[in-house]
């Protein structure tokens, strides 16, 4: 299956297809970079003609892009999750339930953003990601993003199957990257950590909790940043019909939000 022209990705909820422009290539996510700090999502409703709503998103603000706008040549059709009234240090979405047309001129692809080198460690169990872009920048104050993948105790933990014998919650929550069996190699992210100079942050348990088979190919992983207070980590996960996507907003040297969804090979 290629990303190149076009990728289908299944969340819980609804099938979205995303047809991929230019070199974006490898996760269908966009990021608000307006200078002024903002775009609008202009929300319609049956005739994509009619707008019904204007949604202001901020920068750094994270989306996943769908198609072309119909009959447009500078805007893009675009999905995004329902913030709450109320902020949350950090919250994880499995659904995209917005839609609407946002300007290109106004947003950016995650993965054409500048992007960090990944090196695997000796033993094989994390995967250090540092910012490499300005070489002026001296190697102990580079921004590094280190992930921790270790075997996993799932199969120690509280499991509870629907119907058809699949497990839908480990300790309480939903799982990723499985189906009705627990593999004798699982794997799960332990931690993500995050060193940035004057900052420094290990993310929520909630923001990697039960995210398992996570890959440690180069190819379906990646962190890139807009700049030093907005940086994106995104990882393709699983196999077959239990694989998945999840990404990471890191706002100020901390992870603020997570999209997660199923996108079967």
């Amino acid at each position: 299956m290629t990303f190149i022209n076009k990728a289908i990705f299944l969340s819980i909820f609804s099938i979205f297809s995303f047809a991929l422009i230019n070199a974006q290539n490898k996760v269908p996510f966009g990021v608000v970079k307006a200078e002024d700090g903002y775009a609008m999502v202009r929300v319609h409703k049956e005739d994509y003609r009619k707008i019904v709503d204007k949604i202001r998103m901020k920068k750094g603000d994270v989306f996943v892009y769908v198609k072309p706008a119909p009959g447009e040549t500078d805007w893009i059709w675009i999905k995004y999750p329902e913030k709450e009234e109320l902020p949350k240090p950090f919250v994880r979405y499995d659904s995209l339930n917005k839609e609407g047309m946002v300007n290109k001129g106004r947003i950016a692809f995650i993965d054409q953003l500048p992007k960090f080198t990944p090196v695997l460690s000796k033993n094989g169990r994390s995967v250090t990601f540092t910012d490499n872009n300005n070489p002026k920048t001296p190697a102990n104050q580079r921004t590094k993003v280190v992930i921790d993948i270790y075997p996993s105790n799932a199969k120690f933990k509280k499991q509870e199957k629907d119907a058809e014998g699949n497990i839908v919650k480990i300790d309480k929550q939903k799982p990723w990257g499985i189906s009705k069996e627990l593999p004798e190699d699982l794997t799960e992210i332990k931690s993500i950590r995050v060193q940035q100079p004057g900052r420094g942050s290990v993310f929520v348990r909630e923001g990697i909790k039960n995210l398992f088979q996570p890959t440690k190919d180069f190819e379906n992983m990646g962190v890139t940043s807009m700049d030093d207070d907005h940086v994106f980590l995104y990882m393709i996960n699983g196999s077959g019909e239990n694989r998945y996507t999840t990404f990471w907003t890191i706002k100020e040297g901390k992870a603020i939000s997570q999209i997660i969804f199923s996108n079967p090979e």
